[in-house]
């Protein structure tokens, strides 16, 4: 088995931070009323978040580092979205404002989590890696000008429900042992096959 040192600077962790380049041309198509390039922008960033998990998979170097990269550049990439929406008008403000606020106080719940883990580990919530995919719907539905009102207040209600589930497991509940050592490429022997950036908590 290869236990070669994986460096952060890897190519994995490159194709997360590529995601940011999407970000100033989308704030110009919106500016211009360019729909089409603002939804491919929105797409590209997508498109990037399935690929980094392949290329840590394809070239072993899945770090925990990379779990939590990949999961700070979901949040700022799609609330940036939001809130360049928000800023032209595209997007109603009171949910906006909600989901932002509930998204901060997720990421200091995480990083509340992880001291109490004492090691670099994001928490999973497959709950709210599915709120996050569907932010990334909501962009397109203010861009498209399809029922936003209505998908941003169920957006900003469901994420509650999920913000105060998660919360209690993050800061109240056991944390679950760290199980065996993981390897150099983020994977734990015998362990089952996580996929994406994941690695063992």
């Amino acid at each position: 088995m290869n236990t070669r040192p994986v460096s952060n600077l890897n190519p994995a962790n490159a194709v997360t931070a590529s995601r940011f380049l999407t970000l100033p041309p989308f704030v110009w198509a919106v500016d211009q009323g360019n729909v089409q390039l603002a939804t491919l922008m929105l797409i590209v960033c997508g498109l990037l978040d399935l690929v980094d998990g392949a290329v840590a998979k394809l070239l072993r170097c899945q770090t925990p580092f990379g779990e939590v990269f990949d999961a700070i550049a979901d949040g700022v990439c799609y609330g940036f979205f939001l809130v360049i929406l928000l800023a032209y008008g595209l997007a109603p403000w009171p949910p906006v404002a909600l989901v932002v606020v509930m998204g901060a106080a997720n990421t200091a719940m995480r990083a509340a989590y992880s001291k109490r883990a004492g090691r670099t580990t994001n928490y999973r919530s497959f709950a709210m890696e599915r709120l996050v995919a569907y932010s990334a719907y909501l962009t397109g539905f203010a861009l498209a000008r399809i029922e936003v009102s209505y998908f941003y207040w169920t957006f900003a209600g469901l994420m509650a429900l999920v913000l105060l589930h998660d919360g209690k497991r993050m800061l109240l509940d056991p944390i679950e042992d760290a199980g065996p050592a993981t390897t150099s490429t983020g994977t734990t022997p015998g362990g089952p096959d996580l996929g994406g950036r994941e690695v063992a908590a």
